[in-house]
């Protein structure tokens, strides 16, 4: 049976057009946050869909997908699969907001007008589902199934936010989306590692709760939800294992942590990301953090990341790249990917 490698060969990205800073309602308005809570988190902005304008998570991500198909220099036509990742429900970000089914898979098989033996498959394991998507599509094209597969990560937390409460502040809206295809050549995934800690899933979930719209109208939807002691919590489990996880994907790739040109990471906060960094051993200049700008992102954070490592050149044709991160839930993963010549 022949075998293939699969190679990330293009990256593409979509956000809202309005940006809203830290000093900007709804996000100064918020009350009750606690000292050193930006210093801590880092987020000093992030986009924002405005739905009067008509943008969704689901414009988001076509916008992003069109780009890494264009990037790749494929047609619609050429993909075989989508997988999509959200952790919120695509639904509450559209017109229809009592749909839930289908999930942006599908809308992109529809918009995008694939050939109808496209597959779709929808991925839900929080921040990570990224990483998941990306293991799925490798595995896919080394055993000859698919040839260009196209995943697409697209988030509006903001649109499941409280804003009666400082998580609220935490994350921001955007897409980006990759194409993994066949490749002859050297680029490929070269190992990987995950683990599941569920000992902690309720301190960071969404929850429903009833509120009340306008015209003064009760309606229940599903809000983002963080527990009271949840950032001294995650502290205690999440900065050691993103590292141990890191460590086991390098181990099983026969690498050392010098061998490795860019470490790309989850974005959660900054003062996560620094922990992983000293955790695994690495300096500044060795990882990208986009949690500034544009907060976390949730299951498009890694691939947002990607795309402005790969724009401010820290990421070159024959490297040898760390994806890794965490997810509420709670899960962990890192991979270790040998890059072609990555379309941006």
């Amino acid at each position: 049976m022949m075998k293939y490698n699969a190679s990330i060969k293009s990256v593409a990205v979509g956000f809202p057009e309005k940006y809203y800073t830290n000093d900007m309602a709804p996000f100064s308005e918020i009350p009750n946050l606690p000292k050193n809570w930006w210093r801590n988190w880092g987020m000093e902005g992030r986009y924002m869909v405005d739905k009067e304008k008509g943008e969704t998570c689901s414009q988001l991500a076509k916008k992003a997908s069109l780009g890494a198909i264009e990037k790749a220099g494929l047609a619609a036509n050429d993909i075989d699969l989508i997988i999509g990742t959200t952790c919120t429900i695509t639904g509450w970000s559209d017109k229809e907001e009592n749909r839930i089914f289908p999930g942006i898979s599908e809308y992109l098989k529809t918009e995008l007008q694939c050939n109808n033996s496209t597959m779709c498959i929808e991925v839900n394991q929080a921040c990570i589902s990224f990483l998941v998507a990306m293991q799925m599509a490798s595995d896919y094209i080394k055993s000859g199934m698919y040839k260009n597969i196209l995943i697409c990560s697209a988030e509006t937390f903001t649109q499941i936010a409280d804003f009666a409460l400082p998580s609220s502040t935490l994350f921001g809206d955007g897409a980006a989306s990759v194409v993994v295809g066949r490749s002859e050549q050297d680029g490929q995934l070269v190992s990987s590692h995950y683990k599941s800690i569920p000992t902690y899933n309720d301190i960071a979930t969404l929850q429903w709760k009833t509120t009340v719209g306008k015209p003064g109208i009760e309606f229940t939807r599903p809000y983002f939800s963080l527990g009271e002691d949840a950032p001294t919590q995650m502290q205690t489990f999440v900065p050691q294992n993103v590292p141990e996880v890191t460590f086991k994907a390098l181990e099983k790739a026969d690498t050392t942590v010098e061998d490795i040109h860019h470490f790309v990471f989850h974005q959660p906060s900054k003062m996560l990301i620094r922990m992983w960094a000293m955790g695994i051993g690495i300096k500044k200049e060795k990882y990208t953090t986009t949690v500034e700008k544009y907060s976390c992102l949730s299951s498009a954070s890694i691939p947002v990341t990607l795309y402005f490592a790969l724009k401010d050149e820290k990421i070159k044709p024959n490297n040898k790249i760390v994806l890794a991160g965490a997810g509420i839930g709670w899960g962990f993963g890192a991979q270790v990917w040998k890059t072609e010549n990555i379309n941006y």
